[in-house]
């Protein structure tokens, strides 16, 4: 054990909830990358990219994963544009595991729709048109998600076997 494990996936995949639970059951300690951006800048995500604009937020975002890539027995979830980025998922290859945490537009949609916190990126995107956004955004990411050493299904994860999975690589 020690290498850090790294989630990746589509916003409202569920990768936070995953990894609070990876992490307790593996002994490790969570981290979830957004979370610490805005720890670290003292404003929220939506409020970095109001002021300072996206690119900023993303220099943010390398730097804190540069940070927690070189930790010892942490499980890291990371929003969903990281791994598209400043080569952030061959960082994260290198130095961790990576699980692509999949699911499909329709799931994610219907997820996003009744999440208690809102996204600054689905604003303004009807109720009918989000899975249509969400399938073209994902698109656009797939290629990075994919490069993830496990690809597991969320609308039918099975905890014990990403448990087993990351235990018997680690």
């Amino acid at each position: 054990m020690g290498k850090p494990v790294f989630l990746v996936g589509y916003m409202g995949s569920g990768k936070t909830t995953t990894g609070k639970k990876l992490a307790k059951n593996i002994g490790y300690f969570f981290f979830d990358l957004d979370n610490e951006i805005e720890k670290l800048a003292g404003k929220t995500i939506p409020q970095i990219f109001a002021d300072e604009g996206e690119d900023a937020f993303r220099l943010l975002e390398h730097s804190m994963l540069v940070s927690l890539s070189n930790r010892k027995n942490v499980v890291v979830s990371t929003g969903g544009g990281a791994p598209c980025y400043f080569d952030n998922m061959a960082l994260m290859k290198k130095t961790g595991v990576t699980v692509y945490i999949n699911m499909k537009p329709e799931s994610l949609a219907n997820r996003l729709l009744n999440a208690k916190v809102k996204r600054p990126v689905i604003e303004g995107i009807s109720e009918k048109e989000l899975p249509l956004f969400i399938a073209s955004h994902l698109a656009k990411r797939k290629e990075f998600y994919e490069m993830a050493l496990f690809k597991i299904k969320d609308e039918n994860l099975e905890m014990e076997n990403l448990i087993k999975l990351v235990k018997e690589y680690l």
